[in-house]
């Protein structure tokens, strides 16, 4: 990291005088023309990557660093293939966020009177994801508001304990604003194992894990038929845990989503 000189903009070494690509992606919208009559049909929409652009102003001091030093320093930071991380704070609005990128283009103006180097870099995950979880707590079959201040569709992780007796046989989950669970699992917890969903896209899962040994016992072949990924929407979700019998503490975490700052 380059420590910065505290006394203001104009004496930082490196100046980042714009950044590009922060606000919401263009979304791609499918459609899929009628045979005889006017219009298109809905076919499903995606957002793609996106694309941030920094411009990063070069203000050598001249007696530590150079214009070409400067130039080696951002070259150090940023080089095609290289992969990026950007964080970034806000007082109020939005939680600390981070995005991670691969940089694709870095384009010095060697021969400007104001040097500046403009860096691109493709981020193939467009949201900006908030750099501490949220956490909630509570017991099975008790509904719990949770409030989520994101607003993009976010994965959740939920860790299920044993309370009291007897064990349950069937564990399910409300969420995603639903009246009824959205999904279930033929499974079990105990004194010696407890249960772990994640419904993280790209890394999704349901286990049981044996407590002092760590072994992974695979549930996704005892997901009930039916049963949807539970998510959280943004605003106010309903969230329970339900299970057939005794009762059973859970912890749900996740990290809030944003489409743009």
């Amino acid at each position: 990291m380059l420590p910065l000189s505290g006394h203001g903009p104009e004496t930082d070494l490196l100046q980042v005088r714009e950044i590009e690509g922060l606000g919401p992606v263009k979304a791609a919208i499918n459609t899929v023309p009628y045979g005889s009559m006017d219009g298109e049909a809905f076919n499903g929409a995606l957002v793609n990557s996106r694309n941030i652009v920094l411009t990063i102003g070069l203000n050598p001091d001249w007696a530590n660093y150079s214009m070409e030093e400067l130039r080696r320093l951002v070259y150090a930071y940023f080089m095609p293939k290289l992969q990026s991380r950007l964080v970034f704070h806000s007082s109020d609005e939005f939680p600390t966020v981070e995005i991670s990128g691969i940089v694709e283009d870095v384009v010095p103006n060697l021969f400007a009177k104001d040097v500046e180097v403009q860096v691109s870099i493709i981020c193939p995950d467009p949201y900006f994801t908030a750099v501490e979880a949220t956490t909630v707590a509570g017991l099975s079959n008790q509904g719990q508001d949770v409030d989520y201040n994101g607003n993009v569709v976010t994965g959740i992780n939920v860790e299920v304990t044993e309370l009291d007796l007897p064990a349950p046989t069937v564990i399910g989950v409300i969420a995603d604003q639903a009246s009824q669970p959205t999904f279930a699992v033929s499974a079990s917890v105990s004194a010696t194992k407890y249960l772990v969903l994640n419904s993280l896209p790209g890394n999704k899962y349901v286990q049981n894990i044996e407590r002092g040994t760590g072994i992974i016992t695979n549930l996704l072949p005892k997901m009930l038929a039916g049963s949807i990924w539970p998510t959280l929407q943004p605003g106010i979700n309903k969230f329970i845990v339900t299970s057939t019998a005794g009762v059973q503490e859970w912890k749900l975490s996740y990290f809030e989503r944003f489409g743009g700052l």
